[in-house]
């Protein structure tokens, strides 16, 4: 049953299984328990931080996704690098996690899952293939938005630039095929040497969430039947309350009355900890487990915008007005050095983003956090959301006010010069490269901080440096750039247009702006803290050293290469589906 309001007959009853958050690995795995227990004597609590979807959505509808870093749906959490640089890094608090604010559609490679988790390759096929069609998503190639085009023939080589744009463009980036697609879906390909060029360059096209009118439709919400749980909104897990190795009841603080509430279990009643970079917390606080692993092996992807430039005019047409971000992305490798002298290739993607400029300054003014205040300002938003919250709204009406000034300036000469006034309209388009810190951090013991390990290592130099470099010129073929607008965004944020500058940005970037990209996985990871299941699959993801505790969300596997999403679905996917499934396979 659906309750945004408390119930308090909830805590009279014993549930045969306690589900801790409803994101996304929460509602793979709901997905796949509610089909193999039908019986209605079968008794689910599920416990939400946040508050419901449909809150959430009229939100995330309003502006995208973006709007929803000025709410009470992000978390900022107290993220820091080893020597203390503060990292602007946070969390989706509300029913379905970050699946109801986030876009991107791809899985890691079934080798990537084999190797972190276990199975072979086509055990993760298979898995992809049924979760996919739980979505339902029309193929992204006959859905995607005139832009997205764009950006892939520009990409692929098959737009006409001028001559000398073609000049500086040494490698194109490779489509990946139809056939990659897995259910509408796409899977992260591992063989790079089958591409040419020197560098492996691929391009997905991925599908989003949303119906034509840009409603989030299908989300992992769309996956549950949450008529037949009974789902607890505004609810903090607090401690898991033991009795040697099996938790017997689950200790919650009510966010609307502040009061202490206590949800118990059946005799051989599972609770199952699908609440992201809670579930490591909440495992560390538990006094019966003493695994020293729990809370390790952490990371983020290193998030990195990039510049702004002007969409070409005769593609202001084309621009989607339901969001900003661009169905489409494109992956590049860099050669680096692992500890052994060997040569390892390490991924970078690029996010694409065109709009208006003012559809983007939800997302522009939480990004400007990374550069106008002081680390010690950052260093204190985690403690008081609501600086998080005043300073991107302040930030967001004061580039307001400077593009009003500056399209009524621009209409004004419109009309001088015999133009309509109102064709004076910004229409930018941008980029974000991602990648993975090389080293991982780890959850500290005392306290709420979580370090991340953010250019400790020359290799995230190197991985940022040359990923930018190399695609600079593609990334400049999107659009045009203003001397105006290019010098007031490089004197604020030192975001490159030139290859000179690429070093200069990167070395600021790791001393004062670093920025995630909201993705932290870790902390519970398979083999490690939790169980692979392959002997018995009734104990995959189960805590080792606890009889009825399991994960089932991102922090069991180490930082995937790709965007987390279907990663985390996946996973919550498999796991339901080992526990539950009555014929479920062993494969090694």
């Amino acid at each position: 049953m659906l309750e945004e309001e408390t119930n308090s007959q909830d805590t009279n009853t014993e549930f045969d299984l306690i589900v801790v958050g409803s994101g996304n690995g929460a509602c793979g795995f709901l997905s796949e328990c509610l089909k193999y227990t039908n019986s209605a004597n079968y008794k689910i609590l599920v416990l939400e931080e946040g508050k419901s979807f449909f809150y959430t959505s009229d939100i995330t509808h309003q502006n995208g996704w973006a709007k929803s870093y000025a709410t009470k749906i992000f978390k900022v959490h107290n993220a820091k690098t080893s020597k203390g640089t503060p990292i602007l890094s946070g969390r989706a608090v509300t029913m379905g996690g970050g699946g109801s604010i986030n876009f991107t559609m791809i899985h890691e490679s079934s080798q990537w899952l084999a190797d972190k988790i276990g199975y072979d390759e086509k055990y993760w096929d298979d898995a992809k293939d049924e979760l996919n069609h739980k979505f339902k998503r029309p193929d992204p190639f006959l859905t995607r938005t005139p832009f997205t085009k764009y950006i892939c023939e520009t990409f692929d080589g098959t737009y006409p630039h001028s001559k000398k744009q073609q000049q500086n463009r040494t490698e194109f980036f490779q489509p990946a095929s139809k056939e990659d697609l897995r259910g509408g879906i796409p899977s992260l390909r591992d063989d790079y040497e089958n591409f040419p060029g020197k560098e492996a360059k691929q391009l997905y096209v991925f599908p989003n969430q949303f119906n034509e009118y840009g409603q989030r439709t299908n989300s992992g919400v769309s996956l549950v039947d949450w008529e037949r749980v009974h789902l607890r909104n505004n609810s903090e897990v607090k401690e898991l309350i033991m009795e040697d190795t099996v938790c017997k009841k689950v200790k919650v603080k009510n966010l609307l009355t502040n009061k202490d509430e206590v949800f118990s279990l059946k005799e051989g009643g599972r609770v199952v900890l699908a609440c992201g970079s809670q579930s490591p917390r909440i495992l560390m606080g538990t006094r019966t487990l003493t695994n020293d692993r729990i809370g390790k092996r952490v990371n983020d992807h290193i998030c990195m915008p990039l510049a702004l430039y002007l969409a070409p005019d005769d593609q202001k047409a084309s621009i989607s007005a339901k969001n900003a971000y661009e169905t489409v992305f494109a992956m590049t490798t860099v050669d680096t050095k692992g500890g052994d002298g060997e040569v390892v290739k390490k991924l970078a993607t690029f996010d694409f983003f065109t709009g208006e400029i003012e559809r983007l300054f939800f997302l522009v003014s939480s990004l400007f956090l990374c550069y106008l205040p002081f680390n010690t300002v950052k260093a204190i938003m985690w403690q008081f959301p609501f600086l998080f919250t005043f300073l991107s709204n302040t930030v967001r009406i004061l580039l307001t006010v400077l593009v009003y000034v500056y399209e009524i300036v621009q209409g004004v000469l419109n009309v001088f010069k015999g133009r309509p006034f109102g064709e004076s309209k910004i229409v930018v388009t941008t980029a974000l490269v991602k990648f993975n810190s090389v080293l991982e951090g780890q959850y500290e013991k005392k306290g709420d901080r979580i370090t991340l390990k953010f250019f400790e290592d020359e290799r995230d130099f190197t991985i940022a440096e040359e990923a930018i470099t190399k695609n600079l010129d593609l990334l400049e073929s999107l659009g045009s750039k203003r001397i105006l607008i290019s010098f007031l965004y490089r004197l604020f944020t030192r975001i490159p247009y030139k290859k000179s500058q690429v070093k200069g940005y990167v070395k600021n970037f790791s001393r004062r702006t670093l920025l995630s990209d909201q993705h932290l996985a870790g902390g519970c990871i398979f083999g490690d803290v939790i169980d692979k299941g392959i002997t018995d699959a009734s104990k995959t993801g189960q805590v080792i050293g606890s009889d009825n505790i399991h994960v089932a969300d991102l922090s069991t596997v180490p930082l995937p290469r790709v965007s987390t999403q279907m990663t985390a679905y996946l996973v919550g996917h498999h796991v339901g589906k080992q526990l539950y499934a009555p014929n479920r396979k062993k494969r090694i």
